[in-house]
């Protein structure tokens, strides 16, 4: 088995996105799972921001793909994937002859649990395979957890924490009495 298929989750059968925590200190998340494993890839708001625009724009050029014109090759069965890593790089392809979506994560840095010091280890990776509609929930779901955290502030853009704001914008000169949603 090569090195890519190691790495590779194939066609995943689930891809979900979410935010943990309360607005301001919320972590976000992409979790694939498939027949030969599941990734858990942590990323930053703006990381998962950016996967549901990329999303959205590759939906939007592609043509519709018509179900069973073309699979991707499917992998041969391996030993089982089991990753969870913070993303540093993120990169995403879309085969508009399939209607198939492939996300490719990168971890921040190699894992630190080498048994020999001094021996450079490559960062951990991980890439998975899906369908159009699943890309368009995915999608979906990604922007509702961007959206769902703290306001923007009208003048300066910058979160409106509930414990109050400094606006930048107003020097902090102005109180904001901004209605509570």
């Amino acid at each position: 088995m090569s090195e890519d298929e190691r790495r590779d989750l194939g066609m995943a059968e689930s891809v979900e996105a979410e935010a943990i925590g309360v607005p301001g200190k919320r972590t976000f998340k992409i979790t694939a799972a498939s027949p030969r494993g599941v990734a858990v890839v942590w990323m930053e708001k703006e990381q998962l921001f950016q996967v549901a625009v990329s999303i959205n724009r590759f939906l939007a050029a592609g043509a519709e793909t018509a179900p069973g014109d073309r699979h991707p090759t499917r992998l041969r069965p391996g030993p089982p994937i089991e990753t969870e890593f913070k993303a540093g790089e993120m990169s995403l392809r879309y085969d508009a002859s399939t209607g198939v979506l492939t996300v490719r994560a990168v971890a921040i840095e190699p894992p630190q649990d080498t048994e020999l010091p001094g021996l450079e280890e490559a960062p951990e990776e991980v890439q998975f395979s899906f369908t159009r509609p699943m890309a368009e929930t995915l999608a979906e779901r990604a922007l509702e957890a961007c959206a769902a955290g703290r306001r923007p502030c009208p003048f300066c853009g910058g979160p409106i924490d509930p414990e109050g704001h400094f606006c930048v914008r107003t020097n902090g000169h102005q109180k904001l009495d901004l209605p509570s949603e």
